[in-house]
């Protein structure tokens, strides 16, 4: 399978009157292959640790990957992200229905609360004020009720 690959490769390149071996077209085709490649490899992402003072075999130096995040300035939509600026990126959004609590909110209604229960009362349950108390001569209107 290599070597219908190298040969495929390579046949377009290689002219009909040269014979060439197996070994020479993997090596041709290794050493394309790794030129290739130097077009196409990222830049290292942090520089190369420097060394220490000329001279200095006894020096110590310590190298750290650089935290860029040290440096940037938040943006609206990290701060805020229900911001205006944070929400006018062109994507379409479903409405929000459900405000959550509707409590303290201006312009909120809700559907009210159940009323206090109404008690009846049977007034003919109720027995006829005794002769000459206080309940007969008011009903009576001779006393008055406070």
């Amino acid at each position: 399978m290599r070597l219908s690959l190298a040969l495929a490769a390579c046949a377009p390149l290689a002219g009909p009157a040269q014979a060439q071996t197996a070994e020479e077209i993997d090596a041709r085709m290794a050493e394309r292959l790794l030129s290739a490649g130097d077009s196409y490899r990222a830049e290292p992402e942090q520089p190369a640790c420097p060394g220490g003072t000329e001279g200095g075999d006894n020096d110590i130096v310590v190298c750290a990957r650089e935290d860029s995040a040290q440096w940037r300035v938040r943006s609206s939509r990290e701060i805020d992200p229900l911001s205006r600026e944070a929400l006018r990126d062109g994507l379409p959004r479903a409405p929000q229905l459900d405000r959550g609590s509707c409590k303290g909110q201006p312009g909120c209604m809700t559907g009210g609360w159940v009323p206090p229960p109404v008690y009846y009362i049977d007034l003919k349950a109720i027995p006829e004020a005794p002769a000459g108390s206080d309940a007969d001569k008011v009903a009576r209107g001779e006393m008055a009720d406070r």
